[in-house]
């Protein structure tokens, strides 16, 4: 949970793009670029994509 104000908004956003919800089209943008960046942009299945993103994450310390 978060303690920036955010509005309602589908679970398909993760929560380190829902406090952009007040800012609709910025949301909306950066869930985008991040998903044809992230997801869809190498030969690697999404899982694969997933389990290098968690190694990263604990390797650097960061909760997302």
């Amino acid at each position: 949970m978060t303690w920036v104000r955010k509005v309602p908004v589908d679970d398909h956003y993760t929560d380190m793009v829902k406090p952009l919800s007040l800012l609709p089209g910025a949301m909306v943008a950066v869930y985008e670029m991040t998903m044809a960046i992230s997801f869809g942009a190498s030969a690697l299945t999404r899982v694969q994509e997933e389990a290098i993103a968690t190694a990263v994450s604990v390797s650097n310390r960061c909760r997302y």
